[in-house]
């Protein structure tokens, strides 16, 4: 996001929006984060699923448990709670990481070499962002 959207600045593109009377927040910033912000969430719920069916293949392939006893230890350890706070998680570090993208990306100046340090920098960025987000989390959910 960053890179699209620096090199739409350092072309242009978002000025010539600004003289059709959009606002660039709205129309390129707004969607982009409300985007992650709900498919995030959509993402981890699919690797959740994922995860759980190829542990149960495994389970019968490799470990040749059966399916009763795979959903039985399924019930002894699995808490819903780990599921929803991971989907809370996840709809957070979305709008971040889009947010941090967008707006690095709509500060970019420079040209080609300031969009290159713009997406750099975006990277950067979300990478410490959700590290800390993720400790918060871990320190208000998990109490």
């Amino acid at each position: 996001m960053a890179a699209e959207l620096g090199t739409m600045k350092v072309t242009e593109q978002v000025d010539a929006l600004e003289t059709l009377a959009y606002d660039p927040q709205s129309f390129l910033v707004i969607p982009r984060v409300l985007a992650g912000t709900l498919m995030f969430p959509v993402i981890v719920a699919l690797a959740i699923l994922v995860g759980i069916a190829t542990g149960w293949l495994a389970s019968l392939v490799l470990l040749d448990l059966s399916t009763q006893e795979f959903v039985k230890g399924l019930k002894l350890f699995y808490r819903f709670k780990d599921t929803w706070f991971g989907l809370f998680k996840s709809a957070t570090f979305g709008c971040t990481i889009t947010l941090v993208g967008c707006m690095v990306g709509l500060g970019t100046r420079g040209g080609a070499e300031g969009v290159g340090r713009s997406t750099t920098r975006a990277v950067v960025y979300s990478a410490v962002l959700l590290l800390v987000l993720d400790a918060f989390w871990a320190l208000v959910l998990l109490r």
